[in-house]
């Protein structure tokens, strides 16, 4: 049975000696394996060591590379990988946004210089299967820890190995954790709190229901702004396929594309309201990719 969030007695820096002395800490069960996850739970813990090509790693944000597709484990890519077992349940844990702990072993140049390391609470913001360096599919998953860069650092500064720098990053308007609340209210408002694909209005005790949806999605990987430009009034449903890229927006004809019963036909803009062409020019090539 999977266990999810820390572990009671075990703080962020704890380092362990090997595998199994992880294993048995309750951290990360499996011995060999880099997902503790699976198709019907989610994943609730991932081991960085350095096993595939395709992963970057700036301590508080990952690029992880799911399990599959090798000659032997940490060997070469010889085959596809796809979204089953371990790589599902980072799916699953993406949509219920469940906490994934991250421990990172002395393989790799953000671990400890011996044994592994616990890092804390991680959350998958987003995932792909994309060509990966060897040429075959990969999954890949965007993880951010739940506390910032600075905190991150001071909790493991006596673990870190001495060649450890931290990676620039260029600022960004907003975070995972703060978004500008007024303008997701005020798309809505622009909108009467219809949705711009289908115009139906949800009512409840409490008014519509409706979502400021962001085109670009905040964070990383796509880093979009919080600002009314890159936002859309949309209801829970084509919310949840817009950001799932199931259909997009032509950025010139502001068309729909890819949405049954939808097809061809153009969103519903208010003159009050400007989107920016290029965060849905974002967005298609981003389509192209998932449904390539």
């Amino acid at each position: 049975m999977l266990t999810f969030g820390n572990i009671d007695g075990i703080k962020i820096g704890q380092i362990f000696n090997s595998r199994e002395d992880l294993s048995k800490s309750g951290i990360h069960a499996p011995y060999m394996g880099g997902i503790w996850g699976n198709k019907s739970e989610g994943a609730c813990s991932i081991v960085l060591s350095g096993g595939y090509e395709d992963d970057e790693d700036e301590l508080n944000y990952v690029l992880y590379t799911g399990h599959g597709g090798q000659d032997k484990p940490g060997g070469k890519q010889i085959a596809d990988q796809e979204f089953t077992g371990g790589n599902k349940g980072l799916q699953l844990s993406n949509h219920y946004q469940l906490p994934v702990r991250i421990t990172r072993g002395f393989q790799i140049g953000n671990g400890p210089e011996s044994g592994y390391r616990y890092d804390g609470l991680y959350f998958v913001t987003e995932y792909e299967r994309v060509r990966g360096k060897s040429g075959f599919y990969v999954c890949r998953f965007h993880l951010e820890s739940e506390i910032e860069i600075n905190d991150l650092e001071n909790k493991l500064k006596n673990t870190l190995k001495p060649s450890y720098a931290r990676v620039e990053r260029v600022k960004t308007q907003v975070n995972r954790l703060n978004r500008n609340i007024s303008l997701s209210e005020k798309v809505k408002e622009i909108y009467n709190y219809r949705c711009q694909i289908c115009n139906v209005f949800l009512k409840s005790p409490q008014g519509g229901i409706v979502i400021g949806a962001h085109i670009k999605g905040l964070g990383k990987p796509h880093n979009g702004p919080d600002v009314i430009e890159n936002m859309m009034s949309l209801c829970p449903n084509h919310h949840s396929q817009f950001d799932m890229f199931s259909f997009y927006i032509d950025p010139i004809t502001l068309k729909i594309i890819g949405l049954e019963n939808y097809e061809g036909k153009k969103i519903n803009i208010s003159k009050k309201h400007k989107i920016e062409k290029d965060f849905l020019a974002h967005h298609q090539s981003e389509y192209y990719k998932k449904n390539s």
